[in-house]
Parts: C-alpha cells; structure tokens; sequence
C-alpha cells in the first residue's frame, strides 16, 4: 500500500513538506495520455535540497508519481507533522492545489499552506485573492527564499523582510518587493533525489523522449535569451544562467553511478546556447567510463556542422527544437527572431550528424489561418524532421500573449483548460473545431506515412523492450488523427 510507505517516510517532525498535486497523465495530456511522460519534480527536489543545507527537516510527496488521488494525498498530508506545507502549480494544477489545500484545512490541518510555482509567480496576488486556502506564494526561484520562510515560521517573525513572497497581512495581501536571480548556480546542492520515489520505478518519460532506460531529466540553466510571446519567460528570468560544465557532469556521474540512469533529457529551455560549455561537456563525457545517450531542447539558431558532429559522438541522439510554426508571418507575429530556410538548414545539418530532430509546434498561433496551417503541415513533412510534436497555442499567465490576446482573438481563460491540450484560444477568423481538425490532419500527416512507420517498426526491433510504449503511443496517435476523417471520407464518397 502506498499511503503506508508514505506515512513511514514523513514519521519525524518536518520543518515542511513539499508537494506535487494529484494530476493524471490523462488530466495533463488528454488523448495523448499514453505519450505524455511522468518527470522527477526537479524544482520540489531543488527546494528540499537547499533546505537541508541550511539545517532544516524536509520531505517530498510527489503524489502523480505514487498514483494517489486528491483524498489519498490529503490523506497522506494530513498524516504527517510539517509545521509548513509547500504546495507547486502550473496554472493547469493551481485549482487541484487549492482543492488539496482545502482537504487539508476540513481535515484540521492548521500549519500555514505555502504555494509556489509558475502560477503563483506570474499572478501573485491575484493567487491568495482567488484560493483563500493558501496563505504565502514563493515567486520565481525559490531556494533562498522558502529557508527563510522556514527560518521565519519557527521564530514567529513577519515575512515582511523576506524578498520574494506575497502573503495574507490580516485582511490584507502584501508583496515584498522582488528577489535577485540566483548569480552562481553552481552554489545550489544537487536536487534531492533521495526523497523522492525511486527514480528508475515510478518516472516514466515520453516514449520519443528516450533512447534508452533507464531514463531521468535534469536541468542544467536557467533563464532564455528569446522573447517568444508565447512564453512565460520571467519566472525563470529572461537572463541565461547556467551551471558550470564540472558541476553539470557531478550531477551526471551522481545519477549515473547513485540511481543507474544510462539515458538523460537536458530540460535547459535552450541547452545548446552556449557552445563552449557543451563542447566541454561532450570532451567530459567521451572521457568518461560510462557511455550514456542524452537529449536536450534549442532554439532554432544555426550551429555550425563540426559541433553537430561532436555532440553526436559524446551520446546526443535527439534534439527538440521549438519550431512553431511553418508560416514566416506567424513567426514574426510571436516575435520568434528566426528565419523559416534558416530552420530547414539546421535540421538538415543535425540529421547528417546522425543526431534525431524533433520539431515542437502550436496550432492556432495569433494570425492562424487555413491557409497558414497547411503552410506548416507541408514544412513540417518536407523539412525532413524525424519527430513531431504539436500543441495548442495557449495565453500563459506570464506571457506577453496573455495580456496582448484580445488583438489576436478570442479566449476562454479557465485555469483547467490551460495546458496546451484544448483550443482555449481561437484567432479571428477561425473556429473551434477548425483548429482541432487541423490538429489531427497535422498527426495524420506527419505519423501516417510509410516512412514514419518504418522507422519505429526499425526502432522496436532494435530495441524489443520498447515495444509495448510504441505500441500503446502509437494507437493513441491513430486514434486521435482518424477521429472523424473516415466519417467524412464516407460522407464525402456518399454525397460524391
């Protein structure tokens, strides 16, 4: 039983206990349940870590990866002796949050509920207006911060001296002005995997997100130079920080050697920026005694052949590139700053490397059109990408685009709605059900082709143990990209 391992973890007094929310896979990727991946809560895991190095008690419960559900998480919450609660949301969690927090106080839980997260940061105090269950927000990064809280909540002082919070000041909600971005990451300890289920059993990435398991992420900078006004890049700062190349390998040797992970997925909004640091890496890991795969996200930016090479030859086997959008305009409307043939030349360079593309898209971008979603099916065939991914463009809290919508379209701004899986945001001129049709043609005309096929059927039969995860993603796909195309098919040959 779960509940039983959980309240044997959390016996001892904890100074607090951190959270992640009870959300499905079906909840968070909808059809696309079977693809979407169960990561480690890095943020949760760095929090705990600085914690402890400041002398504190802290636990984590990750409750999606222990498969509880609201009751059995208040439950498990509710069992435990933290004097703080820290809560993390994505806006598409925050209403799942406060309904845990909720449970919590109508189970007699009195210890002050703290959330943090994406949400809370790009709308703070319209956070404790909205959910009275919580009673401080953590804004952006939170490591310094929550130990004084912590600090804060042991000797009874105010949080007015904390940088970096949003708090209930009797009837009224007070923000402390903004605290500084973290300068070295390097003086952060690694996160806190040990509290944690095991990272090998209970994590289960993306089948197109790993080459071999088992399989973790990790996140090695912070910050991107971009300003896509789709992103909500201040949470994280609009200003690249990274950790140096010696630190980044201690983490890989530390999952590598501690957990048994042969496959890593670099989450750096743009791992590829700076060149130097991962050429020194790639130098590092070819040194090394172990050989392991990895993958990473970038912007487009063209990189020159040799470093492509390189990366290829120290275990990079994908990289996932935010592409968008096959129509220049709509590329200029997001503020994106790249050029479509550029993209077509920097996908070539990385396939001749040997190395996986990937390319990220958003359907239903501000000036979407017909015209403009055809434009990006035929991009996204002829470019020669090897994997394809698209969502819905979504107004993020944080975003430009959340605050600019009304010139672009229509939005239907419910915090459940918001993760990229429901048209919530129609441009003028489009409807509804034309996006979601066009978002199915865009499946149907990426995966349904021979070629496609034929390199996941190569792709099982290299690696049997893999098969099931295809399998099961791959009926998923079908599913979905045939939803009403053999209706109209047969409506189209009756009526033709």
């Amino acid at each position: 039983m779960p509940g039983i391992i959980c309240v044997a973890r959390f016996c001892m007094s904890l100074d607090i206990l951190l959270v992640n929310p009870p959300l499905t896979l079906a909840e968070r990727y909808g059809a696309f349940a079977s693809v979407g991946s169960q990561a480690p809560p890095l943020g949760l895991c760095y929090l705990a870590a600085a914690v402890r190095k400041a002398g504190h008690r802290a636990g984590i419960l990750d409750a999606p990866a222990l498969n509880l559900d609201l009751p059995a998480t208040v439950r498990e919450v509710g069992g435990t002796r933290a004097a703080l609660i820290g809560i993390t949301a994505t806006t598409a969690s925050i209403i799942r949050a406060a309904e845990l927090a909720q449970g919590l106080r109508a189970g007699g839980v009195r210890s002050p509920i703290v959330i943090g997260g994406a949400h809370v940061s790009a709308l703070p105090e319209q956070t404790l207006r909205e959910f009275p269950e919580f009673d401080l927000g953590v804004i952006n990064e939170g490591e310094h911060t929550i130990v004084e809280v912590i600090e804060a909540n042991k000797s009874g002082s105010s949080y007015h001296d904390i940088r970096g919070v949003v708090f209930r000041d009797r009837d009224d909600i007070t923000m402390t002005p903004a605290r500084a971005l973290i300068e070295n990451l390097d003086e952060l300890p690694f996160p806190a995997w040990d509290l944690i289920p095991d990272l090998a059993k209970h994590y289960k990435p993306a089948p197109h997100s790993y080459f071999q398991l088992p399989s973790s992420s990790l996140m090695t900078s912070r910050g991107c130079n971009g300003t896509c006004t789709f992103c909500a890049r201040p949470f994280m700062g609009e200003r690249y920080r990274s950790n140096s190349p010696e630190y980044t390998l201690a983490m890989v040797d530390h999952l590598v050697r501690q957990y048994g992970i042969r496959d890593i997925m670099f989450y750096d909004d743009n791992f590829l920026l700076d060149r130097g640091r991962v050429l020194k890496i790639c130098d590092a890991l070819l040194s090394r005694d172990y050989r392991i795969s990895w993958s990473c996200l970038a912007r487009t930016d063209l990189t020159p052949k040799d470093f492509y090479e390189t990366i290829h030859r120290a275990g990079c086997w994908q990289i996932a590139y935010g592409i968008e959008s096959g129509d220049q305009e709509i590329l200029n409307n997001m503020k994106k700053h790249v050029k479509i043939d550029r993209v077509v030349q920097m996908i070539q360079q990385a396939n001749n490397a040997g190395i996986t593309t990937r390319g990220y898209f958003m359907i239903g971008c501000p000036g979407e059109t017909p015209a403009t979603i055809e434009k990006t099916i035929d991009f996204m065939r002829d470019s020669k990408l090897k994997e394809f991914h698209v969502t819905f463009c979504t107004p993020m809290p944080g975003a430009e685009l959340f605050d600019s919508w009304r010139k672009w379209g229509a939005f239907d701004c419910d915090w459940r709605k918001l993760g990229f899986w429901d048209p919530v945001f129609i441009p003028h001129g489009m409807t509804r059900e034309e996006l979601i049709a066009g978002h199915r043609r865009m499946f149907r005309k990426f995966y349904l082709r021979p070629a496609v096929i034929a390199r996941y059927v190569l792709k099982v039969i290299r690696k049997p143990c893999i098969m099931l995860n295809i399998l099961r993603a791959g009926w998923d796909v079908l599913k979905y990209s045939m939803t009403g195309y053999v209706k109209h098919k047969l409506k189209t040959v009756r009526h033709g």
